[in-house]
């Protein structure tokens, strides 16, 4: 593995390097310095590397640029863009230029550093395999070990015909959920079978149905696939492709850096377009309704509160009630009616949640929490992120009329 670390300054290209070889103690770490040598992309020194480290003015000049030129060869390595300052306006730049991430110097640590690299590593092959497969259901499809998954199930309690259960792999109050393999073609997937009592709810059970219905009218790659859904003997079931990245809500335990919370707000902002433009609003998005499929792209889950606005329905009534009040918007904590820009607000939440790594809203009850979201002020990021407030502003505004019009402007904001 080969590392090009391009910098003026030899000390802090010595300490990167000490970095790589933390993680990587084989690796070829080779060091550039622009003001003598000048940009590596027309020097042909980027063939067979795995990263690239650039400073974001290097020998003085626009490294943005330099991104961009480099970025111009799709074959070209990631690039990760450090910098001694700028905020959310570089940020975007850089990730429309093709930057992989976008770190501070300052207090930049070997963990950090090598996680960014990781995840830019594994998008980079995701888009190999985009360039050279042409079925696009191969990511949602594909086998995985079932020996690194959860726990041997023998004789499961609520077997579903058409499905041989694997392994158990979670339980919550109201469902079971079990890695599972279809009879008809052996393809893996989750199996989540749900509590016998919510049948004999007839909300729900319309609900239920209704979910299945606008899921199979979506086919983008980050909406969640679900193969199946319906009843077995006393028990929901539903069938949907598995998420080895595990959710939204374990990175943020784990901290993530200001571009990649961008680049993972620009793409749910495309799924949420996706969903949108069918007229359906989720209603109900979390971090743990957010999913990571192994090459790291998201996807959204769980559609049980999602309204398609075409269809008038007594369900929306209790929308308020079933929402988790710490990601609710303003008009949906009032009772009032929602569309797409409720969804916008509840990813403005989530959006400061990855910048700053704690909770936005904290209360020791929902109506604590909804009455922050309707009186509350708009949460001010601290100075080192201040650069991202216009859009956290426009994101978290409390009049929808304020706010991102539709996902597909805040997509065209911020995406790549």
């Amino acid at each position: 593995m080969r590392f090009l670390i391009i910098d003026e300054s030899g000390p802090f290209r010595a300490a990167l390097a000490g970095m790589l070889r933390w993680r990587w103690p084989q690796a070829q770490v080779e060091e550039w310095d622009p003001r003598v040598q000048g940009n590596p992309a027309t020097a042909h020194a980027l063939e067979g590397c795995a990263a690239v480290l650039l400073d974001s003015e290097p020998a003085g000049e626009d490294g943005i640029a330099w991104v961009a030129r480099i970025r111009k060869d799709p074959k070209a390595p990631p690039v990760v863009l450090l910098t001694g300052h700028g905020g959310e306006y570089l940020a975007v730049k850089a990730m429309k230029a093709g930057a992989a991430d976008f770190l501070p110097k300052t207090g930049l640590t070997g963990e950090q550093l090598v996680r960014s690299i990781e995840e830019a590593l594994r998008e980079q092959e995701a888009r190999e395999v985009d360039r050279t497969t042409t079925d696009p259901s191969f990511l949602r499809t594909s086998q995985f070990d079932v020996r690194k998954i959860g726990l041997p199930v023998k004789s499961p309690t609520h077997p579903v015909p058409g499905y041989r259960i694997l392994r158990k792999i979670g339980e919550g109050g109201m469902a079971k959920v079990y890695l599972a393999e279809r009879e008809s073609d052996g393809l893996q997937l989750v199996l989540k079978i749900l509590d016998p009592s919510l049948r004999k709810d007839e909300t729900f059970r319309r609900r239920f149905v209704q979910e299945h219905k606008l899921i199979v009218s979506i086919e983008d790659e980050h909406v969640a696939k679900v193969f199946d859904q319906g009843f077995s003997g006393e028990n929901a079931f539903i069938a949907m492709e598995y998420f080895p990245g595990g959710d939204l809500k374990v990175r943020l335990v784990q901290k993530v850096t200001s571009l990649a919370a961008l680049r993972i707000t620009s793409q749910i902002a495309r799924a949420l377009d996706a969903i949108h433009s069918r007229g359906i609003i989720h209603r109900d998005l979390k971090p743990q309704n957010i999913l990571f499929r192994e090459n790291g792209r998201p996807a959204i889950v769980d559609f049980g509160l999602a309204k398609d606005l075409s269809v008038e329905s007594s369900l929306t009534q209790h929308g308020m009630l079933l929402a988790t009040p710490r990601y609710m918007s303003p008009e949906q904590c009032m009772g009032l009616p929602v569309d797409q820009r409720s969804d916008l607000y509840s990813l403005g939440v989530i959006f400061v949640e990855m910048l700053i790594g704690k909770r936005v809203f904290d209360a020791e009850s929902p109506a604590g929490l909804i009455y922050q979201h309707v009186h509350g002020p708009v949460p001010q990021l601290p100075a080192k992120l201040a650069g991202y407030q216009p859009i956290v502003n426009r994101m978290l505004a409390k009049k929808p009329a304020d706010r991102f019009q539709s996902a597909r402007e805040l997509f065209a904001y911020i995406a790549i």
